[in-house]
């Protein structure tokens, strides 16, 4: 029987990104967070730090746009936080300290903290969708991480002051206000106050927010995933952002409280994601506006079962990354492959692909398929989220801050330890340097450019005496993988290893065609394209003159052919190949002929970085032929 470990996540800081592919990513920080700042400064933007300013008295002018705009000036900090963390360059401290003092400004004297309400009329508790727990749970976050890193406690205790308010607030159980929760960001942000004050009501006051659902199923219904009480739900419902959220911190609960009834609701929720309502590409939440199957108004929501449109898909970005957030929980506390098999596909496609390669140009939605010359115009605001080009300032602007700080903070995300156990949960140039929880250094060095290299080069610097349990997983669409030479099959593995020991890990990346489950209508038909974790995509200029996306179709046999991208960044790894013309008709139907004889030559890109060029028709479900 093989070993269980239930992992916890690292501290900030205690590993660093050192090549490959995400430390690429965050290369020039400097000039990303800059960039974002100045949308934060923006008198135009959703998302203002400048509220907190005139909340301190420092800046003229009014309360502008979205509830949740603090939450994420927090996440901002957050990521901010999580970069200073292994750079220690003092230019990030001196954006974060800019703007403590005015967040310490908007704090009420009982500890309440919210910019919507403090500058304008609104009252407390009066909306769900004013989003006071979010922005309070994304301060939570933001203020543990920002102690973990410098020690410092000024935006830790406003976050203190906050739980205790929340706690005076939720923890009586008032009816009246059971059905608040929206955007539960405060469940995972308690919980990791919880870790670093070791305060048990913090503890408790995320779980009464778990058992808050379903008690007033009146208000907000399955869109706040209130219609059925979490430990009964059978399906993921609603908003995808705060059910995942809510799933998210249900795991973090569980981890705590190891309550059987919670982690067997999350599994069953997530069992019917990943078999019916999950992208190829990772993306959630294909609907904008929309009913849910128990008759309640939804929107930005999971979808019927099997209903995974291309061109209108929504799939925000902070939804496909909550997704992610759950997965790296869940792969925790059950050390099960699948989890880390999608929080890996989300990750490497629609986790990320909301962001230009230069992060600086953002989506908020992430579909599969685009035509540039038939944009999909707004019908009673179900298509207006339909992306045609990136923005910089945004009337939602959730998705840039949410991006940033999984970026920066991709080290939490690449290892996981346990008393004597380390898990690598992503292959990656990063190495780990920490104190496991029984006290004994441990120092791991990863090399690799996965994923578009195959190699894997894990180097045990530091290990206890005795040796460490070294956890890791090899990934579901792996062919003839080996460790040392010698071959290893899917799934997770634990393997004892010492200080000095070398592995080499080979992950071979043949590119491969998918198809769809029949039931899923919008992909019946079509075939997809991936190079080990990498979802590929097909763009209009990667196209033989003459001839367009809707004019093609993938032969069963393909072969594809691997090449650099040499106009884009990041060193890519394209795939040439040849594919059939399908001449089509121009009326809505038309008689069949069949395909040509001649093949047209295209090359498919990684699907994360479409649209970093000038607007063209993208796809990545094409024809079978």
């Amino acid at each position: 029987m093989e070993k269980y470990f239930k992992f916890t996540s690292l501290k900030t800081g205690e590993a660093t990104l050192t090549n490959g592919f995400w430390a690429n990513r965050v290369n020039d920080y400097m000039s990303i967070i800059e960039n974002l700042e100045g949308a934060l400064l923006s008198e135009d933007n959703a998302a203002r730090m400048l509220n907190f300013g005139i909340a301190a008295g420092e800046v003229e002018g009014k309360f502008f746009m979205n509830e949740w705009s603090d939450g994420d000036c927090y996440k901002f900090i957050e990521g901010c936080m999580n970069q200073y963390a292994v750079t220690r360059d003092e230019r990030i401290l001196a954006v974060v300290n800019k703007y403590i003092p005015w967040i310490e400004a908007a704090q009420e004297d009982d500890g309440y903290i919210g910019t919507q309400t403090l500058l304008t009329e609104q009252e407390r508790w009066t909306d769900t969708e004013n989003h006071e727990l979010y922005n309070m749970g994304h301060l939570l976050t933001a203020a543990c991480v920002h102690h973990d890193v410098t020690g410092e406690k000024r935006l830790l205790n406003v976050a203190i002051r906050a739980a205790d308010y929340l706690w005076e607030t939720f923890s009586t159980r008032d009816f009246a206000l059971c059905h608040f929760g929206f955007n539960p960001s405060q469940i995972m942000g308690l919980v990791e106050l919880y870790q670093l004050t070791k305060e048990p009501k913090y503890l408790e006051l995320a779980d009464i927010f778990t058992h808050m659902r379903g008690e007033n199923p009146e208000i907000g219904g399955d869109c706040n995933q209130n219609r059925v009480a979490l430990r009964e739900e059978t399906q993921p419902i609603g908003h995808a952002v705060t059910g995942a959220y809510l799933y998210a911190g249900a795991v973090d609960v569980y981890a705590h409280t190891g309550e059987a009834k919670l982690i067997e609701a999350v599994e069953r929720i997530w069992q019917d994601l990943i078999k019916r309502r999950i992208y190829i590409t990772g993306g959630v939440g294909p609907q904008y506006v929309g009913v849910s199957d128990r008759g309640d108004p939804i929107y930005e929501s999971f979808a019927a079962e099997y209903d995974l449109p291309h061109r209108v898909a929504y799939n925000e970005t902070c939804a496909n990354i909550a997704v992610a957030m759950w997965a790296k929980r869940m792969l925790q506390v059950t050390n099960k492959a699948e989890y880390g098999d999608w929080m890996e596909t989300i990750l490497f496609n629609a986790g990320i692909s909301g962001s230009n390669l230069h992060m600086t140009r953002y989506f908020y939605a992430n579909p599969l398929a685009h035509r540039a010359n038939h944009h999909i115009e707004p019908s009673f605001g179900q298509y207006s989220h339909v992306p045609n080009e990136r923005f910089f300032t945004f009337d939602c602007w959730c998705c840039p801050p949410q991006l940033l700080r999984t970026f920066t903070g991709m080290p939490k995300w690449i290892y996981s330890v346990a008393d004597k156990a380390v898990s690598i949960n992503l292959f990656a140039g990063a190495k780990l340097d920490t104190v496991l929880p029984c006290g004994s250094p441990v120092n791991i060095d990863m090399q690799t450019n996965y994923p578009w290299d195959e190699t894997v080069t894990i180097e045990v610097l530091d290990a206890p005496q005795g040796g460490l349990s070294l956890n890791y997983r090899i990934p579901s669409w792996c062919e003839g993988a080996t460790l040392n030479g010698e071959a290893i099959a899917k799934g997770m593995h634990v393997l004892e290893v010492a200080k000095g020991d070398v592995l080499t890990l080979v992950l071979p990346m043949q590119p491969r065609l998918y198809a769809a489950n029949p039931m899923l209508e919008q992909a019946n038909g079509m075939l997809a394209v991936k190079r080990g974790p990498v979802v590929y995509c097909l763009e209009g200029s990667d196209i033989e003159e003459g001839y367009t996306i809707d004019d093609l179709a993938i032969p069963t046999n393909v072969s594809f052919k691997e090449l650099a991208i040499d106009e884009l960044p990041h060193n890519m790894v394209g795939l040439s190949a040849e594919l059939i013309h399908r001449p089509k008709g121009d009326t809505l139907y038309f008689p069949m002929t069949e395909d040509a004889e001649q093949r047209v030559n295209v090359r498919f890109i990684p699907y994360f970085a479409w649209a970093n060029r000038e607007e063209q028709d993208m796809s990545v479900w094409l024809p079978r032929a």
